[in-house]
C-alpha cells in the first residue's frame, strides 16, 4: 500500500515536473493569498467577498483580480467610453452619447462632421477647415463670381453673366457695351456719357435740327428742309421771304405786310417828283409814293429848293377851342368866347416881328414836310 502511494506520487512528480508545481505556486498573488486570511484588511470600500474555503468573490458590477472594476452600462463603447461605477457610461474627452458613440467635431466646424474627435470633414460642396466655404459652379470665374451656397455662381460688381465671364456696363448705358466693368462704349450713331444722344444725319444743323434715332434730321418749329437750313415764313406771306422763321421780307416790287402789295403807285400814276428826284412807290398805309430828292431841295414831291426858303416867323399852332372865360361865361355867351380855328390860315396880328430865324443851307437839317 505504502509503495503504490510512493509510487503514485513519483508519477506525478515525474509527469508534470516538480518545477511547474513551484511555478504554479509562486503566480499566485501575496494579496490574493492574503484577501481572505486577513479579514480585517477589507473596508466598506472593498468589492468582494470571501467565501467558506477563502477564496474572494467579486459583488455583483465588479471584476478584476481586486473586484476594483465596475463593469459599465450595456452597450458602452469599450474605447470611447468608460464608468467608476457599475452600468454607467461615462464618456472619454472627444465624444458624447448615451454609449459614448458620437464623436465632437472640431469647434466652429459649420457644414461637417466626425468620425474620430475634433476632426471636420466636410460635406458635399464644402470646403476649407472649417467647412464653411461652399464650392460654387465648376465654370464660375474664380475672381470675377463667387458663390454663398455650393452649385451657385454670383456675380462680383462689375460682371454678368451665368458664369460672370462678361463685364457689365456702366448703369443707365443705353446703346453702348464694355471691354472692362462699368465703361460705356458707343455703338455706332450713338454718342454722350450713357450713349443716349443719337448722332443726326450729316449736314444737319445743330441749331435748328434734332434726332430722335441716327442719321435723321428733323426740323425744329419754324425750320424745314433737308438740313433744317430754311425757315418757314409768316403764314399768308405771298411774295417775300425769310431770314428767321415768321418773318415776311417783300421781294422788290411788294409791300404790305404780307408782301401782297404789287408797288405800282408810280408807274400808275402821274405823279411826278419834281428836280430830278427819284419816285419810290410804297403800300398804301406808307403814303402810295415817296420821292428821293437830289441835293438842295425838298418837299412831298422835291419841290422846294433849299437856298430860296426863309422862314422869318414861328409860332405854334392855335388850338381848335379855347375857353376864354370858363368860370363866368354862361351857355348863351359860349359860342361868343369860342374862337375856331380855319384849317390852314393864321391871323397876322399874331405874329411877332422878333421871332424871325433862318435856314441854314443844311440838306440834312430840313424835313420833306417843311
Amino acid at each position: 500500500m505504502t509503495d503504490r502511494r510512493t509510487s503514485t506520487v513519483i508519477f506525478i512528480l515525474c509527469a508534470f515536473g516538480v518545477s511547474s508545481i513551484l511555478a504554479a505556486s509562486k503566480n499566485i498573488p501575496k494579496w490574493k493569498k492574503q484577501a481572505c486570511e486577513a479579514p480585517a484588511t477589507q473596508s466598506e470600500s472593498s468589492h468582494y467577498v470571501c467565501d467558506d474555503n477563502g477564496d474572494m468573490k467579486c459583488l455583483p458590477g465588479w471584476i478584476g483580480d481586486l473586484c476594483d472594476v465596475p463593469i459599465c452600462k450595456k452597450g458602452c463603447d469599450p474605447i470611447q467610453g468608460y464608468c467608476k461605477r457599475p452600468n454607467e457610461c461615462r464618456c472619454k474627452l472627444g465624444f458624447y452619447g448615451e454609449m459614448c458613440n458620437k464623436c465632437i467635431a472640431l469647434p466652429g466646424c459649420q457644414h461637417g462632421y466626425c468620425n474620430n474627435s475634433f476632426e471636420c470633414k466636410c460635406l458635399e460642396g464644402w470646403d476649407g477647415i472649417f467647412c464653411s466655404e461652399p464650392v460654387c459652379h465648376e465654370d464660375c470665374h474664380p475672381s470675377k463670381g463667387y458663390c454663398d451656397w455650393p452649385g451657385e455662381c454670383r456675380c462680383r460688381l462689375g460682371w454678368t453673366g451665368d458664369l460672370c465671364k462678361e463685364c457689365q456696363p456702366l448703369p443707365g448705358c443705353m446703346h453702348g457695351t464694355c471691354a472692362k466693368p462699368l465703361e460705356c462704349r458707343c455703338e455706332k450713331g450713338w454718342q454722350g456719357i450713357l450713349c443716349q444722344i443719337p448722332v443726326c444725319s450729316e449736314g444737319c444743323h445743330r441749331d435748328r435740327g434734332y434726332c430722335r434715332k441716327p442719321n435723321e434730321c428733323r426740323c425744329k418749329v419754324g425750320w424745314w428742309g433737308k438740313n433744317c437750313s430754311q425757315c418757314f415764313p409768316y403764314p399768308g406771306c405771298v411774295n417775300g421771304t425769310c431770314n428767321r422763321p415768321w418773318e415776311c421780307n417783300c421781294r422788290p416790287g411788294w409791300g404790305g405786310m404780307l408782301c401782297d402789295q404789287e408797288l405800282k403807285y408810280c408807274e400808275t400814276n402821274n405823279i411826278t417828283c419834281q428836280n430830278g428826284a427819284t419816285c419810290v412807290s410804297l403800300p398804301e398805309e406808307d403814303g402810295n409814293y415817296r420821292c428821293l430828292c437830289a441835293e438842295g431841295y425838298i418837299g412831298r414831291n422835291c419841290e422846294v429848293d433849299k437856298k430860296k426858303v426863309e422862314i422869318v416867323g414861328l409860332e405854334p399852332p392855335k388850338p381848335s377851342m379855347i375857353l376864354l372865360k370858363p368860370s363866368t361865361t354862361t351857355p348863351s355867351t359860349v359860342s361868343e368866347d369860342l374862337l375856331l380855328e380855319s384849317d390852314d390860315e393864321y391871323e397876322e396880328d399874331t405874329i411877332k416881328p422878333n421871332s424871325s430865324i433862318s435856314i441854314v443851307n443844311d440838306n440834312d437839317s430840313l424835313n420833306e414836310t417843311v
